[in-house]
């Protein structure tokens, strides 16, 4: 009878080893919105962070979402002729670790990246998201909305 054991026992062992999670699995994800400051809300970026960390894993903000300028629906009728830029900082305490910017100009743009250190050591503890917006012509004016926070869960 102990002979017939084994192997159900190396198979119960085997199963909960395929089944075990790795120790670095990511987090709940956060949403993200921001946008230019504007009444209009001409420049506007929002989906969601997610941070992934682990003793094993490069420690990584995975960032998706959208960039909109005047692509979504607005009291505001006549285009400006500006774009809109959306800045992502992942920091980990006051030291930038990372940034990344994208550009829209007259249209949403959707974009899927990931925020990390370039030598795959240091955590980020909060990503600071930016929209602002700029003239088209060389004589113009530019602004930004607030910059939002988001720190790790």
């Amino acid at each position: 009878m102990r002979l017939r054991a084994w192997p159900a026992l190396v198979i119960m062992i085997a199963a909960g080893l395929f089944t075990a999670q790795p120790a670095a699995a990511a987090q709940a994800a956060v949403e993200f919105y921001a946008d230019s400051g504007d009444s209009c809300r001409r420049g506007v970026t929002e989906g969601t962070l997610d941070w992934v960390e682990g003793p094993v894993v490069r420690p990584t903000v995975k960032v998706e979402g959208y960039l909109a300028d005047e692509a979504l629906p607005s009291t505001c009728q006549r285009r400006d002729g500006m774009y809109s830029t959306a800045t992502f900082t992942a920091y980990n305490g006051t030291k930038i670790v990372e940034f990344e910017t994208y550009k829209a100009d007259d249209e949403l743009v959707k974009f899927s990246f990931a925020l990390s250190d370039p030598t795959g050591v240091t955590a980020i503890d909060r990503v600071v998201v930016g929209v602002c917006r700029f003239s088209t012509s060389p004589i113009g004016i530019s602004y930004c909305g607030p910059p939002v926070e988001y720190k790790t869960p």
